[in-house]
């Protein structure tokens, strides 16, 4: 069984995860101009938004240490310079693919937690990845 500070890791984690999506999803709708994918990205900034609320909420406490990390962001490069619609909309599916892969990994990591908690972290996943299969169809 893991302990405590485990558990804020691995949710930490994830907060931290969804707060970059949220940035690069903002900043995606910022630089694109057709108003349908500005309305995507935007809905996709508020669900990460929602995400690291229910996640804080999990734990009970609020994990400002993920919020620091913000400006290093691994997703922030991916949208510089980068204006076209094809050309952001690229960036975003690779941002997509790499939250979903972390899901994935952090949902075995957990695996051991109390069934509530699982089924929180399960069902962003699976909305993570419906997003990314609306994200090859665009």
């Amino acid at each position: 069984m893991t302990t405590q500070p485990t558990l804020d890791q691995n949710i930490q984690f994830l907060v931290t995860a969804n707060y970059q999506r949220m940035l690069s999803y903002e900043q995606a709708a910022f630089l694109t101009t057709e108003q349908s994918f500005k309305d995507f990205y935007t809905a996709r900034a508020d669900e990460s938004e929602a995400n690291i609320r229910q996640l804080q909420h999990l734990v009970n406490q609020t994990m400002v240490k993920a919020f620091a990390a913000a400006p290093t962001a691994p997703f922030a490069k991916l949208l510089q310079g980068r204006k076209s619609t094809i050309k952001i909309l690229e960036s975003v599916k690779t941002i997509e693919k790499t939250v979903v892969s972390w899901y994935k990994n952090t949902l075995r990591e957990i695996a051991y937690l109390p069934k509530e908690m699982i089924q929180l972290v399960e069902s962003q996943y699976h909305a993570l990845t419906h997003t990314q299969l609306k994200l090859e169809h665009l």
